[in-house]
């Protein structure tokens, strides 16, 4: 469960504070912000950054007492929406700023260090970074190999390889979590610490380029014997994993709001372009095909947007929200999101690969979405667990109670009685592992459009009714296909046979690996300091 860390304005105040954010926003990106030219830069501009500190953009979720606007999560949202909408990129960074780069300070930091970094975070006067994913780990934190070892003057030295962090070369200070050692070295709990980056022992290695997002820093981060004090310890020593999960969730959270407001962008553009094309019936908005492929992403929109602000709202009110409504938030929205972005270009036809129509860059920085902060399958799965978990409060009482739909609960519970003990085919075993998984793998698409017709039930005055019928029977659709859904000796496949396959595709493509010689970027050896 997540709750609201820190004491709000009032409500009043953050409304209106976000709609001014809202109206700078839109009238700045008109005058300042050229996205073609951050995308093809690979920069955010630091005007652009040092403005929107300027604004408060980015203590949105600090208190007042550090120089933050303490914004209510609704208002947040908000404010997402609209700069991802203008720019999915810089919304992106924008959500990476204050979510994973502030919020584990602003939540978990003890004074005197929140005293001295968190103003400067809240002003933009020092960015913050997350520093969790390695090779072997992504958001899966037993994967994690960074050891935080006990010295004999008290404090810890942490070891260890970071790897797509998110601000990482630009940032002042970062949240590194590592298992927390005993004196021999041994891995015990994980442990967050925060470390500024221009302490001895923090390299902060090569930019990777990545495909989409080129604005925003994704770097390497090397720890090499970097010394931390108790002062820097996030939370208690083996707090770790409690800071993560935080941070994940509220982070999921955010970048379900730059999904939807990329969603609504996306249909603005398509919308636009079909009032305008004519085509051999008349306009392309009038052809039956497209109204109703533009239909079904408009109510995708809403049922998305209902369970974003579902969360927000029962944020706002104190409650404590289960994980499980952040995972969904972030795993419809994202894969929404992307049908949207495909679609946009589809629609567009040729226009739509013309880089100077900046569809392209929506489909290359939606891309992300549904790997980042935990890839669809994995979330799909850890969703599915949590509905054939019989009473579970995650699911069923968040379906019951917060979102007012106990007949709804009552029908995945149904679902997941059935599946429990369905067949899955001659080639899945009845029992084990590997049954289990493929049982979660299925019941996951079942539980998140659960919650999104639980959300649009929540908003049922103001949600048109054929969008509610149609989420219910995307529902009904989700469950016979959990139901039906039979492995086939292809979809299941071991590991070995699968690699025989494709070891033929040698005799057809050749095995071929580019080795022509590229740009030289060492430094003489004759040169170097060392």
């Amino acid at each position: 469960m997540i709750k609201r860390q820190y004491t709000p304005v009032s409500k009043e105040t953050s409304a209106a504070c976000a709609d001014d954010l809202i109206g700078w926003i839109r009238g700045y990106a008109e005058r300042r912000i050229n996205s073609r030219l951050i995308d093809e830069r690979r920069c955010i501009p630091p005007y652009i950054v040092l403005d929107f500190a300027n604004r408060g953009l980015l203590g949105i979720q600090v208190e007042k007492e550090y120089g933050g606007l303490a914004l209510w999560n609704r208002d947040i949202a908000r404010i997402l929406e609209q700069a991802a909408a203008i720019d999915l990129g810089l919304g992106t960074w924008l959500t990476t700023s204050v979510f994973p780069g502030i919020r584990p300070i602003a939540t978990f930091a003890r004074e005197p260090f929140k005293g001295d970094v968190l103003p400067q975070l809240a002003r933009g006067r020092m960015l913050g970074a997350y520093a969790q994913t390695e090779v072997g780990a992504g958001s899966d934190f037993t994967k994690i190999s960074t050891k935080a070892i006990p010295t004999s003057g008290g404090g810890w030295k942490l070891s260890g390889d970071k790897v797509w962090i998110g601000n990482g070369s630009w940032s002042g200070v970062m949240t590194v979590m590592a298992h927390v050692c005993d004196n021999e070295g041994n891995p015990g709990e994980m442990g967050a610490f925060a470390v500024r980056t221009e302490q001895p022992g923090v390299v902060l290695g090569e930019e990777l380029l990545s495909m989409g997002l080129r604005g925003m820093v994704q770097s390497k981060v090397h720890l090499r014997d970097v010394h931390v004090e108790g002062s820097q310890v996030l939370g208690e020593v083996g707090d770790g994993l409690r800071v993560g999960v935080d941070s994940m969730m509220l982070t999921r959270f955010a970048l379900g709001a730059c999904a939807v407001g990329a969603m609504k962008r996306c249909l603005q553009l398509m919308n636009r372009y079909a009032t305008r094309r004519p085509i051999g019936s008349g306009k392309l908005n009038e052809n039956i095909a497209y109204s109703m492929s533009l239909g079904e992403l408009v109510a995708k929109t809403a049922a998305a947007d209902a369970l974003l602000y579902a969360v927000a709202d029962l944020l706002d009110s104190g409650n404590a929200v289960p994980l499980e409504a952040f995972v969904a938030c972030k795993m419809v929205s994202s894969e929404f999101l992307w049908k949207a972005a495909d679609r946009l270009i589809q629609v567009l036809g040729a226009r739509g690969y013309d880089e100077a129509n900046l569809a392209p860059q929506i489909l290359r920085d939606a891309r992300v979405f549904r790997i980042f902060e935990g890839p669809t399958e994995v979330l799909a799965e850890f969703l599915g667990s949590r509905g054939l978990l019989a009473g579970s409060p995650g699911v069923y009482g968040f379906l019951r109670n917060e979102l007012a739909s106990p007949e709804v609960a009552a029908k995945v519970a149904s679902c997941m009685d059935a599946l429990r003990v369905a067949e899955l085919g001659p080639h899945v075993p009845a029992t084990g592992s590997v049954a289990y998984s493929w049982r979660c793998a299925l019941a996951g698409d079942v539980v998140a459009w659960a919650l999104l017709v639980g959300s649009l039930n929540r908003r049922r005055a103001t949600t048109q009714p054929q969008i509610l019928e149609w989420a219910r029977a995307s529902l009904d659709t989700a469950m016979a296909r959990a139901l039906g859904g039979r492995s086939s000796r292809s979809a299941l496949s071991s590991p070995s046979d699968l690699s025989a396959a494709i070891s033929h595709y040698g005799r057809d493509i050749g095995r071929v690996e580019q080795s022509l010689a590229g740009e030289s970027r060492e430094i003489d050896p004759l040169l170097r300091l060392t």
